[in-house]
């Protein structure tokens, strides 16, 4: 039997295990090149998945939250009038994560954004969000998202 690689949902193979080098997964990569200690790879696995973990929560409390807004059990106070408008099918969302780290200097991984969207596949086809999208604190400002 051959190499299978599962990621992002998806399984490249089958190879020959002669032709396979999974960088991810090798020393030179979790050790030398990303200069994470053995002992601190679980310690760092743990952190980044609590910040999925975080990210995904704040996603789906802001969908409800204005989900319950439009069914009128909350307050229409200062939402702009065309987000709750009467007939919102015609409405697309799209949901924007912007990172913003203590450095200034970031450049999105597409695997953490395949992580969120991974997280959040089933809100988005209830939703029927177009895209979620994981952009840095430069490109926000570019788009004029931020100031």
């Amino acid at each position: 039997m051959g190499v299978i690689i599962e990621e992002s949902g998806m399984c490249f193979g089958e190879y020959d295990e002669s032709q396979v080098f999974q960088i991810e997964t090798s020393k030179q990569y979790t050790k030398s090149l990303r200069d994470i200690p053995a002992d601190k790879i679980k310690e760092k696995k743990e952190a980044y998945d609590a910040f999925i973990k975080e990210i995904v929560l704040k996603l789906r409390h802001s969908l409800s939250l204005y989900g319950n807004i439009l069914l009128k059990r909350y307050s229409e106070e200062n939402i702009p009038v065309n987000m709750v408008n009467p007939d919102l099918s015609n409405t697309e969302i799209y949901l924007i994560l912007v990172i913003n780290p203590k450095n200034g200097i970031w450049e999105p991984e597409p695997e953490l954004q395949d992580d969120i969207r991974y997280h959040m596949e089933a809100d988005l086809k209830i939703w029927k969000i177009k895209s979620l999208l994981v952009i840095s604190a430069q490109t926000a400002r570019e788009k004029k998202f931020i100031i």
